[in-house]
This record gives structure tokens, C-alpha cells and sequence, in this order.
């Protein structure tokens, strides 16, 4: 376990954005507001539907959901609610797996059915709240996905309409929760936008502050679609714009009161775990949203090949090498994963084999000459593994001091040395070996590269450098592809965020 002492692209930004806004939207449009204003209402058949489609979704059972709001379509011919959120299942299988183009056509048809059906009652009754939210919400859908494959002006067309649709329901309630979803998320993302893009797209300056007082209103409500505000300001709070990681936590266990068990809660805060360095804490988080992923559907066992590969990979970070390849062997081919944990598969069986000492490092062995045996560094580093698991720390350190003189260009025992002196408190000796590791890794793998300099922070903090410490901090907030590089943000924090405004 990295211990409890230690707790970027343009591209991305912009789909982060797009996949946010449509999360806070895509729950705006199948309740009704109390009041004297326009307004129909579903059948109650199909708006228990909804509400069943809606936990199923919570829970990561896309396609299960998919059928509920199919049902509800039946109950509710030619309404656009029950469609909406046909689109929206379509769009969770999307952003599995942005690379899978195969569900494009059978959304972007369930979109433009729910612009056409609500239009078509909007001519007979233009200020109905629900309808309105529901086109409003539709164009938001579609701009996400425009933006997801690039079509960015199409995508901004889309977001204007969709806040243009929300606002004209809002003036006709401004008490409608609703529309205030949609756009508390718009208000808080467009200001998020650097100003040139905005202006190139035509997008009007949004209002961060108040889009979170939205958000904050609408998840403390009793709406039925207040789990997924709370998940919207997880995602908020959670990010590097914000750095709000504890508020961030505290917005998934609010979301794990109202939906207790839930294997896709319950794995997203496995996944803030993980990008805290909180690495035991995640392998908790991740056991218990397999355990809660009962059923034997083809899709449940489906989202437990998908945990097994996260908890796989939480364990590889851990140190438990052996349970991480058990994890790996449980979840079968890693051919047959969706792309993105394809990519996760290998880079967890690789980091093992780097851990091991596997990867790699046999042509550079120098034996010495009053140890000849047991040459091979995996050996080497194996035997000290096993040796301090079980509390044998003098031979643990025996066996790697021996191994760092045999592998004199090799990063591999002197940073695990360094890790041991750390979690024991010698941090001096710990900044020696880590100092040593850092030498000699001329091109070290990213959970190396980030944990060295990690350590080295928190080293030096312990001894009360803190200038040298933030250096350190900064420096692994800054390296591509570490999993943890928000943990240097959070020590750079020293415990204070950086402001309220994310706060439950």
C-alpha cells in the first residue's frame, strides 16, 4: 500500500466538459413542477418506468435500462420523455468506449425523435415546462456528442439551443428544478471555456458560482434524478480545475446514502482513491462494488470482468503483486475488453512485470562475487517482497541492498528501499535510496517517476523543508500518465482547499 502519510490534454478538457454538461441535463424532463403553470404530465406507468430505468442506470446496467425506458415509450406513445432517455442510455455505451462509433445512428435517431415529438406538442402548447426541458435537454445530448467526435461548431449550435430551450422554461418557473439542472451545468461549464473558443463558437459567458448553487439545489432536493447532481458535483469538485477532493468524496457518499450498494458509486469512489494515491482505501471501495454487482445477466457479469480489472489494477498499485495477476487471471482475455480497458489490461500486466523486477533487466546483471546465486534480478526482488510481507524487514533489506549492488544502473531497488525507509519513518535514509532510484532511472515508468517524487515531498515535509518538499509535490502533479498526479495537488494544498464553494 503507498501509506496514508502519502496520500491533459485540450481534447480531453473539451470532452469532459461535453460528457458533464450532458449528465447534469439528461434528467430534466419526465416530472412535473407543483403550481399554476403549463404543464403535462406521463402516464404513472411510464414514469415508474422511468424512475426504475434510472436506478438500473445507477447501478452501471446500461442496456437494462435501455429496455425499462423502452417499456415507458409503449406506456407513453409520443411522448418525448421516455425516448430522451432511450438517447440517454445510448450516450452512457458511448462514452465507454468513445472509439465504438456503432451506436451514433440509433442515438442521434432517438434525439432527433424526441426534438420532433416535443416540438410537435410545443406548436399546441408552447410554454409546457416538461416538454420544453425535454427538447432543451435533447439538444444538450447531441451537442455532447457532436463535441465527442469533433464537430465542435454543430456542438455549439446544439448547446444554445438546448440553454436556450431550459432559460424559456425557467421564465416560466423560475422555481422549476428541473430546468435549473440543465442549467446550473451549462452556466458552470461554458465559464469554464477559455474566452477565445467560447467566442469562436458564439457561446455566451456562463456563471461558475451560480451554475454550483444550482447543482447544489437540485442535488439536495427529493427528485428522483438527485443521485446524479450529486454524481455532477463529484465530478466538479473532483476535478484539477477545482481540486476539491474531499468535497468531491463527500458528494459520492451522499450519493451512496441514497443509493446504497451501487457498484457504479461505489467504483467512482474507488476511482478518486485511486487518483489520490489512497491506493488500500480504493482496493476497499472496489471490493465492495463487486460484491454488490450480483445477478447472473450477461450484463452483470459484464460489470463484474470490468471490476475485477479496476480492483486488478488498484492492487498492482497496492504492492500486492500476487492478488493484482489473480485479479488479472479472474478477469479472462483482455483481448475481448472494450478498448479502453484493453489498454488498462496492459499497462496493469506490464507495471506488474516492472514491480517484479521481470521487465526487462536480466542483460544487466553484475553478479558479485561473493553471491553468485540467484542472479536474476525478479529473483532478487521477489525473495525481498515475500521476505517483508511477511515482517522479516532485516533480510527484506538485505536482499535488496544486495540486489542494487548487482543491478548497479537499475532504478528498481533503491526506490523500493526508499519506499520501505519511508513507511518506517526513516525519511533521510528514504531520500537517499529514492535520490539514488531517481538517478538512475533514465526513462522510469509513470507510477515510478510520480512515487519518487512523491516520497521525496513528503520526505522532505516530514523534516520541515517545505520549499523543497513543494518542488517535489509539483513535480508529480506534472508527470503524464501517473494515475496519482493529483496527490501532489493535495499535498500542495497542506490541508486547506482552495476554496468553499464545493462544500455539501
Amino acid at each position: 500500500m503507498e501509506s496514508r502519510h502519502v496520500q491533459h490534454a485540450h481534447g480531453r478538457r473539451i470532452f469532459l466538459i461535453t460528457v458533464a454538461v450532458v449528465l447534469a441535463a439528461s434528467f430534466t424532463c419526465s416530472s412535473a413542477a407543483p403550481g399554476p403553470f403549463p404543464l403535462s404530465s406521463l402516464p404513472a406507468a411510464a414514469d415508474r418506468l422511468i424512475r426504475s430505468g434510472l436506478k438500473d442506470l445507477h447501478d452501471g446496467l446500461y442496456g437494462k435500462a435501455e429496455e425499462t425506458f423502452r417499456a415507458a415509450a409503449e406506456a407513453a406513445p409520443g411522448d418525448p420523455a421516455p425516448t430522451l432517455f432511450i438517447a440517454f442510455a445510448y450516450w452512457w455505451r458511448t462514452i465507454q468506449d468513445r472509439s465504438d462509433r456503432t451506436l451514433d445512428e440509433p442515438f442521434l435517431a432517438a434525439v432527433n425523435e424526441v426534438v420532433a415529438t416535443g416540438e410537435r406538442r410545443l406548436e399546441a402548447a408552447p410554454d409546457d415546462l416538461r416538454v420544453l426541458t425535454c427538447v432543451g435537454t435533447a439538444h444538450i445530448l447531441r451537442s455532447q456528442v457532436e463535441g465527442m467526435r469533433r464537430n465542435f461548431f454543430k456542438a455549439s449550435q446544439e448547446a444554445r439551443r438546448g440553454k436556450k430551450t431550459l432559460a424559456a422554461a425557467l421564465e416560466l418557473n423560475t422555481e422549476y428544478t428541473d430546468a435549473l439542472f440543465g442549467l446550473g451545468a451549462y452556466n458552470y461549464f461554458t465559464e469554464r471555456i477559455p474566452g477565445l473558443a467560447r467566442g469562436l463558437l458564439f457561446m455566451p459567458r456562463g456563471d461558475a458560482e451560480l451554475g454550483l448553487r444550482q447543482l447544489k439545489e437540485v442535488a439536495e432536493s427529493d427528485a428522483y434524478f438527485s443521485t446524479d447532481g450529486r454524481l455532477l458535483l463529484a465530478l466538479i469538485c473532483g476535478s484539477r480545475d477545482e481540486q476539491c477532493y474531499d468535497d468531491a468524496l463527500a458528494h459520492l457518499k451522499v450519493a451512496l446514502e441514497k443509493n446504497p450498494k451501487s457498484p457504479l458509486v461505489l467504483g467512482s469512489i474507488g476511482g478518486l482513491k485511486m487518483r489520490l494515491g489512497y491506493y488500500r482505501e480504493a482496493v476497499r471501495a472496489l471490493e465492495e462494488a463487486l460484491a454488490a454487482a450480483v445477478g447472473d445477466d450477461v450484463e452483470r457479469a459484464d460489470q463484474r470482468r470490468i471490476l475485477k480489472l479496476y480492483l486488478a489494477e488498484a492492487l498492482a498499485a497496492d504492492w500486492r503483486l500476487d492478488q493484482a495477476l489473480g485479479a488479472l487471471q479472474a478477469v479472462g482475455d483482455g483481448s475481448l475488453l472494450p478498448a479502453r480497458e484493453r489498454k488498462v489490461f496492459e499497462h496493469v500486466a506490464a507495471e506488474v512485470s516492472q514491480k517484479q523486477g521481470v521487465t526487462g533487466v536480466d542483460a544487466a546483471a553484475v553478479v558479485p562475487a561473493k553471491n553468485p546465486g540467484g542472479t536474476r534480478l525478479a529473483d532478487r526482488v521477489q525473495a525481498a517482497l515475500a521476505a517483508h510481507d511477511k515482517g522479516h524487514d532485516p533480510e527484506a533489506f538485505a536482499l535488496l541492498g544486495a540486489a542494487a549492488e548487482a543491478y548497479p544502473t537499475h532504478p528498481l531497488p533503491p526506490f523500493l528501499l526508499g519506499r520501505w525507509h519511508f513507511e518506517q519513518g526513516h525519511f533521510a535514509e528514504a531520500e537517499r535510496e529514492l535520490t539514488e532510484a531517481q538517478k538512475r532511472a533514465e526513462n522510469p515508468p509513470a507510477w515510478m517517476a510520480g512515487w519518487i517524487e512523491l516520497y521525496r515531498g513528503l520526505a522532505q515535509k516530514a523534516q520541515g523543508h517545505r520549499k523543497a518538499a513543494e518542488a517535489h509535490f509539483r513535480a508529480a502533479s506534472e508527470i503524464r500518465r501517473f494515475r496519482s498526479a493529483e496527490r501532489g495537488l493535495l499535498e500542495l494544498q497542506a490541508g486547506h482547499a482552495p476554496h468553499g464553494r464545493c462544500r455539501p
